[in-house]
């Protein structure tokens, strides 16, 4: 029979694997890094220069900041006289609307066609002054530049006159001067009041006056060519700045200035080629250094494809969000919340994972910011008492008060470098105390993408957990409901697997979701099991014991499928089917070999398909739930009888192979022997006889 070959080996194909992630993860991180030069001093104003005297290495302009630049711009446009274009037509259109509007009027007495005549006159007269002056849009009268600007150019015909603002009129006070003027005309003319009393001045009333755009920006590109960006020029050889001198306004300038014209000439001459490779070399070391903790102090974790993508996905995530912050300036860096990667990692992996990959996200971000030392320091130290504080998320307030410890812990080791660095309090920056804050609650979001994360990884979570031992869960309540025996049973079987495995070591609030999940597939078939049979009824009576134990050790693969129903998370379905591993239906299979010849075919009906336990916490499920079930058979519970039940499932366990994959040590066997014989008396304990009551 031809078998096809395989070129590559599981592991071979995992180390693969791995190395094509570490090689993207450092592609990706590379190109989250500033791609110019990295300036090498580190300063703020108002502090001390820590660095040796700096020289001038070459000429360099002293470059004007944007602040600067911005208040001579505006100086500059402040004193430009704005241009405005006389619209002609918006005058005779609306003298000729008005012409139109007066020639509808009807003379009311006999001399009213003469009195309309001079009416018409009169106001044809008053706005063709108003016109003639100019009316400006009330937009252009409130906007704050034109405001402040004493005069105009007004072009008529491509000749300019300037004119004072104050002496043009708005759509208002050109009204105003209109309604004025009429009330005049209804005192010296009585009989024109009934002509004038419905008349509208405002209906023949429009700006002339339109603001010349192209012009203007015309105007505006011609001053600005003029407009100086340099301070000034510092020779080489000059002396910039002394060591422990404080950074002041102008050599902070002047610093500046160096380190932007120190950047760009670094990325365009040939030397380009080594910033590429120093910026490589440093994302290698530190992807290495990451690589060597993991493959000695986690190196389980490196097995799983999962959980290292998982890793390096957040840390790239990271890291990219921290270099888009600081490439578009909008934010402070600070703002980030960056202690959420850690405990993102602390929830789903462990606490040397998160403190570590926090410590090397904040050194590759270090390498980005003003102020690195100060930057790392506050990174590492906060992300590390957070993921101390948070311990195990089992409860939403617990974020909450963590998110106040992020806060408490970034302000008070903020305030101390800046003592340690000033030693004077009115020099510290109490702005960032604000950006700290809005951290804080930025990182309450660890809540919702702790959700997301879950769902997309498949990790659980131990809120996932807590929720899933709920006994109003649809799959407990139906276990209650339908086999209440196993229910009781695997009650027992979790507090006793939660407690064992406290005392060893290990997850409590997975053992204890996986012991209320792990007879599951009872629910199916609950009357052919002893612990929910009506006393002298059961149905095994009239099977087969093969029939029988087809039955019993179907229960597995029916628990996995209603698992897999209701969308029970992996790590609890592990335990419905290793929590018999490959053991025997021992009553059913001596009862068969007391009957019959015992062949090989007939050896596999009796034996559960496994497979074995992997973890502490499903081979602890596996000997409580053993040592529960064989407990209740007892005739007479008292220590001696409990201590050998313990000592013998143990060592049918291990006789048989079943804790072969387990991670347990004899210490830890021993452990566990002790606890189960003292829970078991206790929970079996005899009670004192009261005694007769007598007349």
């Amino acid at each position: 029979m031809f078998v096809k070959k395989r070129w590559l080996s599981p592991k071979q194909s995992h180390r693969i694997f791995l190395a094509l992630l570490f090689l993207v993860t450092t592609i990706a991180l590379y190109f989250s890094l500033p791609q110019e030069a990295r300036f090498k001093y580190e300063y703020q104003k108002g502090r001390p220069w820590m660095h040796a005297t700096l020289f001038a290495p070459y000429n360099f302009a002293i470059i004007k900041s944007e602040q600067e630049l911005e208040h001579e711009k505006d100086s500059l446009l402040k004193v430009q006289t704005p241009y405005f274009v006389y619209a002609d037509s918006v005058s005779r259109m609306e003298l000729a609307l008005l012409s139109k509007e007066i020639d509808r009027i009807k003379p009311v007495k006999a001399n009213g066609t003469m009195q309309v005549i001079a009416i018409k006159f009169k106001l044809t007269e008053m706005y063709t002054q108003l016109y003639k002056v100019g009316i400006l849009d009330q937009n252009f009268v409130n906007n704050s530049a034109l405001s402040k600007k004493p005069s105009l150019k007004i072009l008529q015909n491509n000749v300019g006159r300037e004119t004072q603002i104050a002496s043009l009129y708005t759509l208002k006070s050109a009204y105003n001067e209109i309604h004025d003027k009429l009330d005049e005309l209804k005192v010296v003319h009585p009989d024109w009041k009934i002509y004038l009393d419905n008349f509208q001045p405002e209906a023949f009333l429009a700006s002339n006056l339109m603001y010349d755009q192209e012009r203007n920006r015309q105007v505006e590109e011609k001053v600005l060519e003029n407009l100086s960006t340099n301070h000034g020029i510092v020779q080489e050889g000059e002396r910039i700045i002394s060591q422990g001198d404080i950074v002041s306004a102008r050599t902070y300038t002047i610093l500046e200035s160096f380190r932007i014209t120190f950047e760009k000439n670094r990325g365009e001459d040939s030397k380009y080629i080594l910033i590429v490779l120093g910026r490589a070399l440093l994302v290698v070391m530190l992807l290495l250094t990451l690589y060597l903790f993991l493959l000695n102090i986690r190196r389980k974790l490196m097995r799983s494809k999962r959980d290292i993508t998982f890793i390096m996905i957040t840390l790239s995530a990271m890291v990219a969000c921290c270099s888009m912050v600081i490439r578009y300036g909008t934010f402070d860096i600070y703002v980030v919340p960056f202690t959420a990667l850690a405990l993102i990692l602390r929830t789903f992996l462990d606490t040397r994972i998160a403190i570590f990959v926090n410590m090397i996200a904040a050194l590759l971000v270090g390498f980005m910011v003003a102020n690195g030392y100060e930057f790392v320091l506050l990174q590492i130290t906060v992300g590390s008492i957070a993921v101390i504080s948070l311990n195990k998320m089992q409860r939403r307030e617990q974020l909450i008060f963590t998110a106040l410890i992020i806060f408490l812990s970034y302000s008070v080791i903020y305030v101390g470098i800046s003592l340690v660095q000033e030693a004077n309090l009115s020099s510290i920056e109490w702005l960032k105390i604000k950006w700290f804050a809005l951290n804080a609650v930025l990182t309450l979001i660890t809540y919702l993408l702790i959700y997301i994360l879950e769902k997309s990884f498949g990790f659980v979570s131990d809120v996932t957990l807590i929720e899933l031992t709920f006994s109003n869960q649809k799959l407990l309540k139906r276990l209650a409901m339908e086999a209440p025996g196993t229910m009781h049973h695997s009650l027992q079987v979790a507090n006793l697997s939660e407690m064992a495995i406290t005392k060893i070591g290990g997850n409590p609030l997975l053992v204890r979701a996986g012991s209320l999940y792990h007879d599951i597939g009872k629910i199916e078939n609950a009357g052919y099991f002893i612990e929910n049979q009506i006393i002298g009824i059961n149905p095994h009576d009239n099977l087969s014991s093969q029939e029988s134990a087809e039955i019993i050790i179907d229960h597995v693969e029916r628990g996995v499928e209603l698992a897999k129903k209701h969308q029970i998370p992996e790590q609890i379905i592990d335990f419905i089917r290793t929590h018999h591993g490959t053991t025997k239906t021992g009553y059913f299979y001596h009862k068969y070999i007391s009957d019959n010849v015992l062949d090989a075919a007939s050896e596999l009906k009796f034996s559960y398909k496994g497979p074995l336990p992997t973890t502490r916490e499903t081979a602890v499920v596996m000997l409580a739930d053993s040592i529960e079930a064989a407990s209740r058979s007892l005739l007479v519970k008292n220590s001696e009888n409990i201590r050998n039940l313990v000592e013998n499932i143990f060592r049918q366990k291990v006789e048989l192979g079943q804790l072969e994959y387990a991670p347990l040590t004899f210490k830890d066997i021993r452990v566990l022997k002790d606890l189960f014989h003292e829970k078991l008396i206790n929970i079996y304990h005899i009670r004192v006889n009261y005694p007769e009551i007598k007349n």
